[in-house]
């Protein structure tokens, strides 16, 4: 009972298998005839894998096979297809609609021939592949009513008449068919880059071959040295050769790789993609193109089609030895430094970070001790930001004897400058320039061999051999709750006061300085918020003196004194807390040189202070016209006599 039940099944699965064949063939053979030439052809055009054109409406043959999903040029030429061009074709023959339909029985019958039609001998012959299989499509003459064409169909029994937009497609110029781009592996898969140059007869030296390699995705030279090599100028680069346009394409009854410089090229350019790479040999510079815009001959190496490019981007690759060349020859970890000496000839300025994250400057006293300031935030950031971005204005040498060293005079250098870091191993910077050398300025590293011209005055104006350049520019911070009782300026050229005010009971300094001539209230409150956070210009000397020392011959007064009174907070008794500043008289627009006792410090004033002061203590007269009053007539010139004439001779 059970082998008769799958007896029955495997029956019926027979008939159904069977039947789905038959209506599947059923449909197919319908959709022809439903669809006309579009559903004929409009399955092999999609999977379609080769288009042959021929006939007498074209010179050669033109043979297109798909790539992937590219389609590339065979025939006349080897070259890869415009694909907005062969979509166009592909698509207007995918909806191909025919004005009319007859058969070639039909034209027979009336003693008619394909001849007639222009279809024994086509204009084109398209033919469509699929693998091993094809679809002929013969275009003939052109109809006598409409401008519609003749179209024997792909089973040879049908002829259709279609717009002549068709033909029109079919014949686009080859020019239009090719692609104007040059190389075809994505910018994304390279990952290298090789020249080979070739060196003048006169030089008598070998081609130059430039190698660049992706390794650990980093760019760096292989060839002709061992060296970093610049990402983003690489990146660059590898941009705009992708970017590059063939400009013309030259006929071959034109190609004369002699006259053109492609038998002996002077450059070979060769991108690598993944398994495959792409060479393209540049020749000599194309006479007929413009001065404004020279084009280089150029081929592919495996491809004999001779065409012509931008010479531009490949005259910069004549230098791209050094042009691609890294050249932030410091590149540091910032964050592990902990620690930097600088030196020259026995002076030594000695930085290093604490636990905290600050930084301070080891001060060597007169009698040699050691006495550590803070370091300015600023100045260190700054200077850690511009040694790290420490950049080659030129590569001088890449391989330096020991004579070549002392000749740049880094036998006593400049400048010398070890990083100290928590993880891996110091790092020493050398600037040096020969004796008689006042311009240029060498660099070199204990990491490379190589000798690198830097710029000389902002190289040596970042490491100052100075400690006071680097202390802290904050000479003194109140605590918050520190209140100003008094403050006074004093003349001490004339011993008077100028200003003296004291904070009232239960007012606020806003308050009280509201009662004061705007000019004065502002000057005082400049000075008030100077007091609370004294800042420097610059340390001119690391100890006070009675005035200050301009140099040898020239010494300048303390003209001014800036006192206070300071309540200090703190248990249960006050605390009150003198504090003194001294200044010289104001030497120029920006400059006014000050003093603390206290501090043991002499510096320059920050241009807040200075104004204040000088709100304070100018006396100079005003002329009428800024105070709004009218100004006097001029008292009138008298006349100079006529000189008495020459004596006669």
């Amino acid at each position: 009972m059970r082998f008769k039940f799958t007896a029955f099944l495997l029956g019926l699965n027979i008939i159904v298998f069977g039947l789905i064949a038959y209506l599947n063939q059923r449909s197919g053979q319908l959709d022809d005839s439903l669809g006309g030439l579009s559903g004929q052809i409009g399955r092999d055009l999609i999977e379609a894998d080769q288009l042959e054109l021929r006939g007498r409406g074209i010179a050669e043959p033109r043979i297109l096979r798909r790539e992937g999903s590219s389609w590339r040029i065979s025939e006349p030429m080897q070259w890869r297809a415009n694909y907005f061009a062969v979509n166009r074709i592909l698509n207007q023959l995918q909806f191909i609609e025919e004005e009319a339909t007859f058969s070639v029985d039909e034209i027979e019958r009336t003693g008619q021939t394909l001849a007639d039609y222009g279809l024994e001998d086509p204009i084109l012959e398209l033919i469509i592949y699929e693998g091993e299989e094809s679809l002929k499509l013969s275009i003939g003459t052109l109809t006598e009513i409409g401008n519609n064409v003749y179209l024997l169909g792909p089973d040879e029994e049908q002829i259709f008449v279609v717009s002549r937009e068709v033909i029109d497609g079919l014949l686009v110029d080859l020019a239009d068919l090719r692609t104007r781009e040059i190389f075809d592996i994505p910018v994304f898969e390279i990952q290298e880059l090789s020249l080979q140059i070739k060196s003048s007869a006169a030089s008598n030296n070998g081609d130059l071959k430039v190698r660049l390699a992706n390794t650990a995705g980093k760019w760096r030279f292989e060839a002709p040295l061992a060296a970093e090599a610049d990402p983003t100028l690489v990146s660059n680069t590898i941009n705009t050769l992708a970017a590059v346009k063939v400009g013309r394409f030259l006929e071959p009854a034109a190609f004369d790789p002699v006259l053109q410089g492609l038998e002996s090229p002077f450059m070979r350019v060769t991108l690598h993609g993944n398994k495959r790479r792409q060479t393209l040999f540049i020749g000599n510079l194309d006479s007929s193109a413009s001065e404004e815009l020279p084009q280089f001959f150029a081929r592919f190496q495996d491809n004999p089609a001779v065409f012509t490019v931008d010479a531009r981007p490949f005259e910069e690759l004549l230098e791209a030895q050094e042009a691609l060349r890294e050249r932030n020859f410091m590149n540091f970890d910032s964050a592990t430094l902990n620690a930097i000496h600088i030196a020259e000839n026995g002076r030594e300025i000695r930085l290093q970070k604490m636990e905290t994250g600050d930084w301070q400057v080891m001060e060597i006293t007169g009698s040699g001790d050691i006495q550590p300031r803070r370091a300015d935030p600023g100045v260190m950031g700054t200077l850690i930001e511009d040694l790290n971005a420490l950049r080659a204005k030129d590569f001088a040498l890449d391989a330096p004897t020991s004579v070549d060293l002392e000749r740049l005079g880094f036998n006593t250098p400049r400048r010398t400058v070890e990083l100290n870091f928590d993880d891996k191993e110091d790092l020493a910077l050398q600037l040096a320039h020969p004796e008689e050398e006042n311009f240029k300025l060498y660099a070199r590293t204990g990491q490379r061999e190589f000798i690198y011209e830097v710029e000389r005055h902002p190289s040596l104006r970042l490491l100052p051999l100075n400690d006071l350049h680097y202390r802290h520019r904050s000479l003194e911070t109140l605590p918050q709750a520190a209140v100003i009782r008094e403050v006074e300026l004093t003349d001490l050229i004339n011993e008077k006061s100028i200003i003296r005010i004291a904070l009232e009971e239960g007012k606020t300094w806003e308050e009280q300085l509201a009662a004061v001539d705007a000019g004065t209230g502002t000057a005082i409150s400049t000075i008030l918020e100077q007091l609370r956070t004294f800042e420097v210009k610059t340390y001119l000397n690391s100890g006070y003196s009675e005035s200050y020392q301009v140099d040898t011959e020239k010494t300048l007064p303390w003209a001014f004194e800036l006192s206070a009174s300071i309540l200090l907070p703190g248990g249960n008794k006050e605390q009150i807390r003198e504090v003194q500043y001294v200044f010289t008289e104001r030497l120029s627009g920006t400059a006014q040189v000050g003093g603390s006792a206290t501090h043991d410090a002499v510096f320059e004033l920050n241009q807040e202070l200075i104004d204040a002061i000088y709100e304070l203590t100018d006396t100079m007269e005003l002329p009428p016209e800024s105070e709004g009053e009218p100004v006097p007539d001029p008292a009138p010139v008298t006349p100079v006599a006529e000189p008495a004439p020459p004596a006669s001779s």
